[in-house]
């Protein structure tokens, strides 16, 4: 994988929230809390240097908090971990790159990860500049991923992926058991937001109106696992991994909503068991009224066998 060099590394964005979370008094506090991993020093010295800037130039550390201030910097990481680069191009036209991505693989820049990621990977494979994801996966999730190809339709293809009713995402989740009923199918409600306490977390938040919907279907189950053939409802994030982890069916191999305490960056070999399996469209219209836009996009992945791998990457660790 080629590593384009820093100045090519697009910014990254970061919008703060309207309210301010507790204890957050200055844009760095903000930074600390939403960048754990970084230490203080690392950010005041960016900061020191320009390097965190808003439309009006750069932003100094004690800048007091502003609701809903969009702040800009890049990502700087000496030693990024590895990342699995086994993709295929699923389908393609003039608008829209379809990308099956495997696991281990951040879509855009993110944590550790800044070069390498499916974005820079996906601009050396087509020499195209102006590509953007159009919706994201998780780091550790494999799957459909569709990226936008040229600016002046990007927001047309946008609404397509995020609000549109043409559109059918489906998932293939294998998960742990941890309830006595293993219900064959379920609408999954929930009201999810943020944790106050920890930023890269959602809630689910309970006695509150729903915010979330997926539907489960019951695929099979193996060596104490169930499979689900999941179709998103709404599009929160982390949707699917907080709800089946709040119905007492958590993803096999989620460090962070499941049972799996932790997961080594540089550990390819393990993976959070969820497949974005496919995306339907049906009958999007097109810009400047052309052939409306119907196709089914499927990822590698059999939900069937995905469960068997599952079963028996179990029994090995076991």
């Amino acid at each position: 994988m080629n590593e384009p060099a820093a100045a090519a590394v697009r910014p990254s964005v970061v919008t703060l929230p309207e309210r301010p979370p507790s204890g957050v008094g200055t844009v760095l506090d903000f930074f600390l809390l939403r960048f754990p991993r970084i230490p203080e020093a690392i950010w005041r010295a960016r900061f020191a240097a320009g390097k965190v800037w808003a439309a009006g130039g750069a932003v100094a550390a004690d800048t007091p908090y502003q609701p809903l201030l969009e702040l800009h910097y890049r990502r700087e990481v000496e030693l990024e971990p590895p990342v699995r680069t086994d993709l295929t191009i699923v389908w393609a036209d003039d608008d829209l790159l379809v990308v099956d991505k495997p696991p281990h693989l951040p879509v855009t820049p993110g944590g550790r990860w800044v070069r390498h990621c499916l974005l820079y990977l996906l601009e050396d494979l087509t020499d195209c500049a102006e590509l953007t994801p159009l919706h994201r996966l998780d780091r550790l999730t494999s799957g459909v991923v569709v990226f936008s190809r040229r600016r002046a339709t990007r927001a047309h293809f946008a609404e397509m992926l995020q609000t549109s009713t043409k559109v059918e995402k489906v998932y293939t989740a294998v998960c742990e058991v941890r309830r006595d009923d293993t219900p064959r199918r379920s609408v999954l409600e929930h009201h999810i937001r943020r944790s106050p306490d920890e930023y890269w977390r959602q809630v689910v938040v309970p006695d509150q109106q729903p915010n979330a919907s997926s539907e489960i279907e019951l695929i099979g189950s193996s060596g104490g696992l169930v499979a689900y053939r999941v179709r998103l409802l709404t599009g929160r994030k982390h949707q699917l991994r907080v709800q089946l982890a709040a119905a007492g069916l958590p993803v096999l191999g989620d460090p962070t909503y499941g049972t799996a305490p932790f997961h080594d960056p540089e550990d390819l070999a393990t993976r959070l068991w969820l497949d974005a399996h496919s995306i339907r469209v049906i009958g999007f219209p097109r810009p400047g009224g052309a052939v409306p836009l119907t196709a089914t996009w499927t990822s590698r992945e059999d939900p069937t066998t995905m469960l068997e791998r599952a079963a028996a990457a179990v029994i090995r660790a076991s």
